[in-house]
């Protein structure tokens, strides 16, 4: 059994500072999930870069990338397992920005059952006042929507649960489009968005040397882009103090496909 643990919570301030895992450099304990908070010093912030220092943390599938029993990871990112940090490669650089009016960025110290040894992470963050685009800010291009009055490709939710789609669904969605989909927290009460597929269809990644790439893709900004055909349920979590979040759909000037429908619910418990 997993523990969230009251005491393993560290609240970070300042323009540039360190997360640490408790007792670095000696073995962290298993069982635990400890919150990191670093905080927004003020509203000219727009993100903050990590820079790994030390890593020993979990063992990362050599194959895939795949971190599954200890990792460091980002709950307001879709989907969650993208953003996790574990293994031993020091060098990596992040970049993560706030979601609007967010106080805060938070991230989990996950570990598993097993005691490893494994003596945990020393990572350097540093607040930016420049997040520059297209895609890594939360004031993404929009749309006027092909077909209409001048109509924006901006979607305001207020309601607590429902569905999104992309424009003219199930028809194929419009080339060069720029749609924001952005979810207003009801209160401070929920802490995230629940959401599942019912269908998702975009452009499948084409290869390049440095991986797979969408040219078509739904994402929040800074976080991890997806396209293809893909099913999924996860939970969105908005981080500490945020108005809302920012789900941002690109299509470029290659013929459409038939995109996507979303379920969502805004949930209390995450």
């Amino acid at each position: 059994k997993v523990i969230q643990d009251p005491v393993c919570y560290f609240s970070l301030n300042g323009d540039s500072g360190f997360l640490e895992s408790p007792g670095y450099p000696k073995p962290y304990v298993v069982s635990r999930d400890c919150c990191y908070d670093v905080r927004r010093p003020d509203e000219g912030v727009c993100g903050i870069s990590l820079t790994v220092e030390g890593l020993d943390v979990g063992v990362q599938n050599p194959d895939t990338g795949a971190c599954s029993t200890d990792y460091l990871s980002l709950p307001s990112c879709a989907p969650e397992s993208g953003t996790r940090i574990c293994g031993n490669t020091t060098g990596q650089v992040y970049e993560y920005l706030y979601q609007p009016s967010a106080q805060s960025i938070r991230f989990v110290f996950h570990t598993g059952d097993v005691r490893a040894g494994h003596l945990g992470f020393r990572i350097k963050y540093e607040q930016l006042r420049s997040c520059p685009g297209p895609y890594q800010t939360q004031d993404t291009p929009i749309s006027v929507i092909p077909g209409t009055r001048g109509s924006p490709c901006y979607t305001r939710i207020n309601d607590l649960k429902g569905s999104i789609n992309t424009p003219y669904f199930p028809k194929l969605y419009p080339n060069n489009l720029d749609c924001v989909y952005e979810f207003i927290r009801a209160s401070d009460s929920f802490c995230g968005v629940r959401m599942q597929s019912v269908h998702f269809e975009m452009s499948p990644a084409i290869n390049t040397i440095f991986g797979g790439a969408c040219t078509d893709f739904l994402h929040l900004p800074s976080c991890g882009f997806l396209c293809g055909n893909i099913d999924f349920s996860w939970v969105v979590e908005f981080q500490p103090g945020a108005a809302s979040l920012k789900f941002h759909f690109h299509s470029d000037e290659e013929r459409g496909f038939n995109g996507f429908r979303i379920t969502f619910e805004q949930v209390t418990e995450c």
